[in-house]
């Protein structure tokens, strides 16, 4: 007798206008804002807390999605992507325009790139999952616990250029963010194979 196909549910139609994610929406337009202040030279106080914002912004979305049963797909790819567009586009943008001012030196560079190590191992398998369509895995604690160490992070190293107090302080948070970081892209990956 042959065997019954399977039959494929269809899928339910998501709702994606809702608050979550036009709060993730927020940190596209803040990450534009924040570079608008870096290029427009503008105070780093300004630029810090325009950033800080946008980090801000990723912990809000995903805990009001959660509390009020808001989550969705599309939700969940679109936080992906604004979460690398902020961090992507706020690092290559400072990089440039500090190494024009010749302010950044190799011990600062070596900090952001530490504080990115999530993001560089993880930038391809990002990238493919999102063009391929498959379902992102769901938010891990430790990749929650890496964005909110980048979140310190790397205001710390930008502020080291003018405040002398935090070339003590962004190295010790450049560092332990590797290390989660690290373990974090490995999550991710392992998730991914699981998929």
């Amino acid at each position: 007798m042959a065997k019954a196909k399977a039959v494929k549910k269809p899928q339910k139609e998501e709702n994606i206008w809702n608050f979550p994610n036009l709060i993730t929406f927020m940190r596209i337009i803040l990450t534009f804002l924040t570079l608008y202040l870096i290029f427009g030279r503008y105070s780093i106080i300004s630029i810090v807390i325009t950033f800080t914002l946008g980090m801000l912004t990723d912990f809000l979305d995903g805990q009001i999605a959660r509390r009020f049963k808001l989550t969705t797909e599309f939700g969940r790819k679109f936080d992906m992507i604004a979460d690398r567009f902020l961090m992507i586009s706020t690092v290559v943008g400072l990089i440039f325009y500090y190494t024009y001012l010749n302010l950044l030196d190799h011990w600062h560079i070596i900090q952001i790139f530490m504080i990115m190590s999530r993001e560089i191992i993880t930038f391809p398998f990002a990238l493919i999952l999102i063009l391929s369509g498959k379902e992102i895995p769901h938010a891990k604690f430790i990749g929650k616990l890496t964005t909110f160490l980048q979140g310190f992070a790397f205001p710390c190293v930008i502020l080291s250029i003018y405040f002398h107090t935090f070339t003590y302080i962004s190295p010790v948070i450049a560092i332990a963010t590797l290390v989660v970081g690290i373990f974090s892209a490995a999550t991710f990956v392992k998730d991914l194979s699981k998929e």
